[in-house]
């Protein structure tokens, strides 16, 4: 029995539970994507018609230490859909699906493959309102009351969440068993220029073009939660503007479809900040850190032999990449802004 057939067989039971006796899966298809979760379609018949599901189902390894268990993503996800958040309705958190733990939520349409989203003729007009929408959408994130949050991961006692987030990323490099030379003098940068500390915010933590889902009308919604946790709002407003994420399309600075002031505009304007680029720099920095040590973390579950795979191994030529840019970001003869 193949894999997608054992599926079919194990959820079948959880959409008549669901959907009631005339509910039928059709079909169980697994989409593209997703280095350390499983994300399977499901397309049902039911009593109110056909609907589509996708079920993100565990892989065994993760990313980071401090990556969600399938439950508090689940949780998370629920949080956000009942506060407004442009989040896939989320269906039911599924403890064991063939030895492993897995969720349902909607299947919202739309594209999710980054290098398409910024360059494909059909998405021009989305690219035009993508940053302000997902400035809107990062603001109702942050909105979020973090009191609600409090079973993710976050600052400890009087620590900043800034703080914190350096913290993160010492422990996640210090597990790694090679010498990062590169990445060593980044955090050494971090720790020299210590930014302002502020409130944590529910911080979605892989917040990017390639996380959302986006139609021709511009952002359809807001994937990918496993990194969710409480932290500094600069980690989520510059994730998504690293010259890794921008996708070849370098000269769009926030995700390669816009400007960054654009997305900040909307943001500060919805949630009454004055986040300015130039005062996000190291959380730029940190951003590109953090990237870095996700791609050697994910490549040596391949060289490891803990789970061969040609896309884990790819992301393993992705850190040189990522080492030039953390160097050239920290060069202080490099002009970090026109004009410096």
């Amino acid at each position: 029995m193949t894999e997608t057939e054992a599926l079919t067989q194990a959820l079948a039971p959880w959409v008549v539970e669901r959907f009631g006796q005339d509910a039928t899966l059709r079909s169980v298809a697994l989409l593209a994507g997703g280095a350390s979760q499983q994300a399977w379609r499901l397309d049902l018949t039911t009593p109110n018609g056909p609907m589509a599901l996708v079920a993100r189902r565990d892989l065994g390894g993760q990313m980071f230490a401090t990556a969600l268990s399938r439950r508090d993503e689940f949780a998370v996800i629920e949080l956000a859909h009942h506060a407004g958040v442009p989040a896939p309705r989320p269906y039911a958190y599924l403890p064991d699906v063939l030895g492993k733990a897995a969720f349902v939520m909607a299947c919202l349409d739309g594209e999710t493959i980054g290098r398409r989203i910024v360059r494909e003729p059909r998405l021009a007009a989305a690219r035009q309102v993508l940053p302000q929408q997902m400035g809107l959408a990062l603001a109702a994130i942050h909105g979020i009351a973090v009191a609600k949050a409090d079973f993710l991961p976050g600052p400890q006692g009087h620590e900043g969440p800034a703080a914190y987030g350096l913290r993160l990323l010492e422990q996640e490099l210090a597990g790694v068993e090679a010498p990062y030379p590169a990445l060593e003098l980044g955090l050494a940068w971090l720790r020299a220029h210590p930014p302002s500390e502020t409130a944590p915010v529910l911080c979605h933590g892989d917040f990017r073009v390639g996380n959302v889902v986006v139609g021709e009308g511009g952002l359809v919604g807001v994937l990918d939660w496993e990194f969710a946790h409480r932290g500094h709002p600069g980690e989520d407003l510059t994730f998504g503007a690293i010259r890794a994420w921008r996708f070849g399309e370098v000269g769009q600075r926030y995700g390669g479809v816009g400007q960054m002031r654009e997305f900040l505009d909307a943001y500060n304007a919805a949630r009454g900040t004055r986040f300015e680029a130039r005062e996000l720099y190291w959380f730029e920095i940190a951003a590109n850190l953090k990237w870095a040590i996700a791609t050697v973390t994910q490549a040596r579950r391949h060289w490891s032999g803990q789970e061969p795979s040609l896309e884990l191994a790819s992301l393993g030529r992705m850190t040189a990449e990522i080492e030039l840019e953390i160097l050239s970001l920290i060069d202080p003869h490099h002009p970090r802004y026109a004009g410096d």
